[in-house]
């Protein structure tokens, strides 16, 4: 729950249909709202403008481009977010983002409410 009392609202940064429904579904059934899954940076920066955004998952390749311009704006506006990817953090071009929490796919429920619990409930992320 967020400081108002409502659920706390997360950002799905995701490229794979799928794989960005499965992650939907699973943060709604724990109670969380969810904003996307935005399948490219264009997308999940245009929700971030218009929304408020406690917490975030970002896949890191998103086709042609990363989620690294997503993740340097929540890190400017202190919004904890991890990275859920196929690959590592040495696909981060920015240095100071290879340090962030990154889990890699698949990942399943209980391991996926462990990392919302420990990085975005917990704000250790940011």
């Amino acid at each position: 729950m967020s400081a108002s009392g409502k659920p706390l609202r997360i950002l799905i940064v995701e490229d794979a249909f799928l794989i960005g429904m499965d992650l939907k579904m699973s943060l709604e059934q724990m109670g969380y709202e969810v904003l996307g899954p935005a399948p490219s940076s264009a997308r999940a920066m245009s929700l971030l403008q218009r929304e408020v955004c406690h917490g975030a998952i970002l896949d890191v390749s998103l086709g042609r481009e990363t989620s690294e311009s997503v993740a340097d704006f929540l890190v400017d506006k202190n919004v904890p977010f991890f990275f859920l990817t196929g690959y590592n953090n040495a696909n981060l071009v920015d240095e100071s983002l290879q340090e962030k929490p990154l889990y890699h796919k698949p990942m399943n429920r209980e391991s996926l409410a462990e990392a919302v619990q420990s990085h975005i409930v917990g704000g250790q992320a940011a």
